[in-house]
Formats: C-alpha cells, structure tokens, sequence
C-alpha cells in the first residue's frame, strides 16, 4: 500500500520511497541498529562518504533533515560527518581524515577505489587502515578483492529500491535481515515498515534465523568468503 500523505519521497530505482510520519525516526532507529551490529559502539565518530539523497547520508543527524527526530548521531551520542560521493569531494576526504579522529568511515563502493589511490598519494593509507573501520556498502553483492584498496572492517548491503538494510554482523559474518523489518518468502524479500518493491535475491545464500546467530530471530544473507572480496 502506498504510505498516505508521504512527508518526503525518493525517486530510485524501478519507483519511488515515500516516508510518512514518523517513519525517518523508525530507519534512523534501524541505521543505528545496523552499526552496533558492525561492531560500531555508542560514542563514535562516523564518516559517510555517500550521496545526500541516500538514507545512509539523511539519517546520520537531525541537525541534516527535518523532521527527524533522533538521527544516527544522537541516538550513538557521538558524531556525524557527512561527506559527499562526487569524485572532487572524495579527493578532498584524505585532508579532512588527516585532522579528525573517525572511528568508522563508511563509503560507497564505487568510490572506493578512487579515495584509496587518494589515501597511498598522500601517504596515508597505512594509518587509516590502523586507526579507523572502513565499511563498504554494496549493492547486490560484495565487491570482488581488490588489494590495493582499503581492506574493508566489515559490509553493509543497501538495495535502494527495496529500502534493504542489512549489516554484515561482527560475530556470525552473516548479513542480517532484521526481524520486524523484514520477511523472505522464497528469495524474496520484503520490507515490513515501508511501502517499497520487494528484492528478489539473485546471489547469496539465505539462512533461516537461528540460535546460533547473533539475532536469533533474523533471517541471514551469506556468501563464501571469495564471493565477499576476502
């Protein structure tokens, strides 16, 4: 069903996102979830290198969007950059890296690779890989390896289309789809709190929730570690 009287829409891929009331606190709420279960505590610095009209971007601070009530940041009490994905900003990143203390940058994928010659031109690369997390965010599946990018701490798999978050857990490896906000039926997959197409997973493996797991209620995307750029 389409969300009534939407307070924000997003054109993406194959349609649109439409938020109503309320429902920016309930994916800020979800974005927070995610970077615990990567291993990000409470308190941190996060870069985000990624576009603004992504909800990995609006949802870092209530200080970026209106009508947000409680972003990333406020919800980990630490501290959100915002950093743009166009090729002249991310040529800019070592710089600002160089003078701030981030715990955790997350980047997109496609940008990787040019902010990691950036990082070896100005001789940074050794300490950023020491003193921060990298988390690549994918789309439908992690990225091949590369060794002369950043290795990445951990994976974050977004799908624009289907509003899918799912973090790659720091304890079972797995990437989570968390109970409540998703359903899988068959390999697709379904978002419970927004009126989004549902993502038919073409590669990966699905797990059904387990004790095992971390979130024992969550079902779980798995690849072989070759097929997650390890």
């Amino acid at each position: 069903m389409p969300t009534e009287n939407p307070y924000l829409l997003f054109d993406v891929p194959g349609g649109q996102l439409a938020f109503g009331d309320g429902d920016l606190d309930i994916w800020a709420e979800h974005l927070a979830w995610c970077y615990r279960m990567m291993g990000i505590p409470d308190g941190s610095t996060i870069a985000v290198q990624d576009y603004g009209s992504s909800p990995i971007s609006f949802l870092g601070s209530s200080l970026l969007m209106p009508g947000l009530g409680r972003g990333v940041a406020e919800r980990f009490d630490g501290r959100f950059i915002c950093l743009d994905a166009s090729a002249e900003r991310v040529t800019l990143t070592p710089a600002l890296l160089a003078q701030l203390s981030v715990d955790a940058l997350v980047i997109r994928e496609d940008v990787l690779e040019l902010l990691s010659a950036e990082l070896r031109k100005k001789g940074f690369a050794d300490l950023a890989q020491r003193t921060m997390k990298t988390i690549v965010v994918f789309g439908d599946e992690p990225p091949a390896l590369n060794p002369v990018r950043l290795q990445p701490s951990r994976h974050f798999m977004h799908v624009e289309s289907a509003l899918l978050l799912a973090p790659q857990c720091v304890k079972c490896d797995c990437f989570h789809l968390r109970e409540g906000f998703y359903e899988v039926d068959g390999r697709m997959i379904r978002n419970l709190r927004l009126a989004a197409p549902p993502y038919d997973l073409s590669r990966g493996e699905l797990f059904r929730p387990s004790h095992w797991a971390a979130g024992i209620h969550d079902w779980c995307i798995g690849w072989s570690p070759r097929g997650r750029g390890i």
